[in-house]
């Protein structure tokens, strides 16, 4: 296979968990009536295990295949957000908060071409209806 070929390969993959994965994290975060207890076995079940509470305001950083997640939670729709790329996706993010997205691929010095071709198929992808993938569901199913 090409370099490019697995290159589109790979952001394929890495788009089928990333879409359905921050759906899921977007729904969450904007549920009403959402307990402590709740809002944590959540996040569990997307394998983000670190959650701290400092009076009521939830935060987590995660590292979650080759991104990095950032949230901090304070209520209903009142949350940020952030999904940083790694490794072969350095450059792109994702941020939502309550008020919308932004999708960027060049926030460090030197992205990757991966980078670009991820936020290119992320928005591509990031509408209704969102579809839940082979991808995502065994993600969910790991233990």
């Amino acid at each position: 296979m090409s370099k490019p070929a697995k290159e589109n390969k790979d952001v394929r993959v890495s788009t089928d968990f990333l879409v359905p994965f921050t759906n899921t994290l977007v729904n969450l975060l904007s549920s009403i009536n959402l307990t402590k207890w709740s809002f944590i076995r959540e996040l569990k079940k997307l394998h983000i295990n670190n959650v701290s509470d400092n009076d009521g305001i939830m935060e987590s950083f995660s590292t979650i295949l080759e991104f990095e997640i950032h949230i901090v939670y304070e209520g209903t729709r009142n949350f940020i957000l952030k999904i940083r790329g790694i490794s072969r996706y350095s450059g792109f993010s994702i941020m939502v908060t309550n008020k919308g997205i932004l999708v960027h691929d060049d926030v460090t010095e030197n992205p990757t071409s991966s980078a670009r071709l991820l936020k290119e198929d992320f928005l591509a992808n990031y509408k209704s209806p969102y579809l839940v993938t082979k991808t995502f569901l065994k993600f969910l199913d790991k233990s």
